[in-house]
């Protein structure tokens, strides 16, 4: 079966057909549902087994939830500042937060749609009466590991949030309290490890795309660092480590760069986008919310000058394939505007640069003289923006810090530097010796840079008193030095509350919808 093929097979499964442009609807599960199956018409046999599963991955493309509006919490970090025209944006960036904003509604109940979906999944896949066996175990263990993502996200957005799983649908019993953040984890928990046992290490490549055991050992290593569980993360992440299924790969673009992210044994879990020109599957959102806006994006996102700065002067293999600068070009992108009269003070970022046959990025195309590069890719073919590049989710390298951060804080400074160095090694640097946390923040910040992780980092990190959110939020955001930007202050210091500021409220549709049964988070 080929997971390309089959992303929207089963979008009638759960709640109803759901609208995926950002706004288009204020309920987007208020919907007539479609399709002719039902439940108890669906979990025949082994090929509506392999359909169900794919529909809990199709949630994934969703850009109201993982295709994009998750990544708008990460703006409240110092690596990135928002553009574009949606004002709950803004205010979730400078802490201007309540419960009846947009997005912080949409993102919950694309959640539980997930988690509905992954529940009806374990529900009827042990009730097929004939199937391979291997198959079944395996659909179930991406079931499990699929409301384990679900859950675990949902832990460090809103923090206390209601469990649902099998037994609430069978009852029909939705409407339940809040269960305590490290309940939910525990939920996140238990499901990994069913998963972990269940879930191949490869798949063939019909499948790829599929959740393997690394990934649920990598997401197991993630959350016990969310809970100060240093041994458990150094356990699971060193299985990942030392899987050769899941080896760094030899060149750090590769992460991002279609035609090599297929076959890349290091991303462990992506939203696995097809093209936008295949009839019935999801094209990429992040594509088009990250892309500059006059190169067929919407712009959304955009780097500070304090990231730029963070890369080693020698780090540039990780800064280019992660920032894009005034003057940069990508491959096979044909908009061949060229530099008006308006920035004439800006030819010199150009020197050098003449005779390209594509774009350049001009300084119209950023409020800060920055685009995140990762998730921006042209087609060949006519220069479109390429919607099949994959968006990881979750790599190895990723699993390397966590394991050295675990290290570092059980064991102390140097404890950690064998997994720091392997990623350095990769970067073309030179190795460290005796890292501490300041050292290992420095290279999750690099290595990671705009995949939605240093927001939670900074969190986790405030809360265990190795660093100050006062301080970095203190910083105002600034744009490039380079003409017109002048390193002009793009976001104004900010003020970060604690506790308030560590978890969104819950939505107030939510907590009207459930009569007071679920209550307002502290603080809000």
């Amino acid at each position: 079966m080929n997971l390309r093929k089959k992303y929207l097979i089963i979008s009638f499964l759960s709640l109803g057909v759901i609208c995926v442009l950002y706004g288009c609807v204020k309920n987007p599960l208020d919907k007539t549902p479609s399709g002719q199956y039902t439940t108890g018409s669906f979990w025949r046999n082994q090929d509506d087994v392999v359909a169900g599963v794919l529909g809990i991955y199709n949630i994934l493309f969703t850009e109201d939830w993982i295709g994009h509006d998750l990544y708008a919490f990460d703006d409240q970090s110092d690596d990135i500042a928002v553009d574009g025209d949606h004002p709950d944006f803004r205010a979730i960036e400078q802490f201007n937060i309540d419960a009846t904003l947009q997005l912080i509604y949409i993102t919950w109940p694309f959640a539980y749609e997930q988690i509905a979906r992954a529940n009806n999944a374990l529900i009827y896949i042990p009730k097929v009466p004939v199937m391979d066996s291997t198959v079944r175990n395996r659909s179930i263990g991406e079931a499990y590991f699929l409301r384990a993502y679900a859950y675990f996200v949902l832990s460090q957005i809103y923090g206390d949030v209601p469990i649902i799983v099998e037994k609430n649908a069978e009852l029909l019993n939705y409407n339940v309290p809040k269960s305590p953040v490290d309940s939910v984890r525990l939920q996140a928990e238990s499901d990994l490890l069913k998963a972990a046992a269940l879930l191949p290490e490869t798949y063939g490549d019909a499948d790829r795309g599929r959740v393997s055991k690394g990934a649920a050992w990598g997401l197991l290593c993630k959350l016990y660092m969310f809970e100060n569980r240093f041994d458990d993360a150094i356990k699971y992440g060193s299985f990942v480590i030392n899987d050769p299924n899941y080896a760094l790969s030899q060149n750090y673009a590769d992460n991002f760069s279609f035609g090599m992210q297929e076959s890349n044994t290091e991303i462990l879990f992506a939203v696995w986008n097809a093209d936008q020109d295949v009839p019935n599957v999801p094209a990429s959102p992040i594509a088009i919310y990250f892309s500059p806006r006059a190169w067929q994006g919407w712009g959304f996102h955009h780097p500070t000058q304090n990231f730029a700065d963070e890369f080693e002067p020698a780090d540039t293999f990780r800064k280019r394939a992660t920032l894009l600068s005034v003057g940069d070009s990508i491959s096979y992108q044909q908009n061949t505007d060229v530099i008006s009269a308006d920035y004439a003070n800006s030819y010199p970022i150009f020197t050098g640069k003449a005779g390209d046959t594509t774009g350049r990025m001009l300084p119209s195309m950023s409020t800060t003289g920055y685009c995140i590069r990762k998730y921006t890719s042209y087609k060949q073919s006519n220069g479109h923006l390429n919607t099949a590049l994959k968006q990881p989710l979750l790599r190895t390298a990723d699993v390397y810090l966590l394991v050295a951060e675990a290290k570092i804080r059980k064991n102390g400074a140097g404890a950690g530097d064998v997994e720091i160095n392997a990623v350095r090694q990769r970067a073309h640097l030179l190795p460290v010796t005796g890292a501490g946390m300041n050292q290992l923040i420095h290279e999750r910040r690099v290595e990671l840079g705009g995949e939605n992780i240093r927001w939670q980092d900074l969190l986790r990190w405030d809360k265990a008193k190795i660093i100050n959110l006062d301080t970095i939020v203190g910083r105002p955001k600034t744009a490039s030095p380079l003409l017109p930007y002048k390193g002009d202050t793009i976001v104004p210091r900010r003020t970060f509350a604690r506790p308030k500021d560590y978890y969104m409220p819950i939505p107030q549709e939510i907590i009207d919808e459930s009569k007071g049964v679920i209550l307002q988070n502290p603080n809000y």
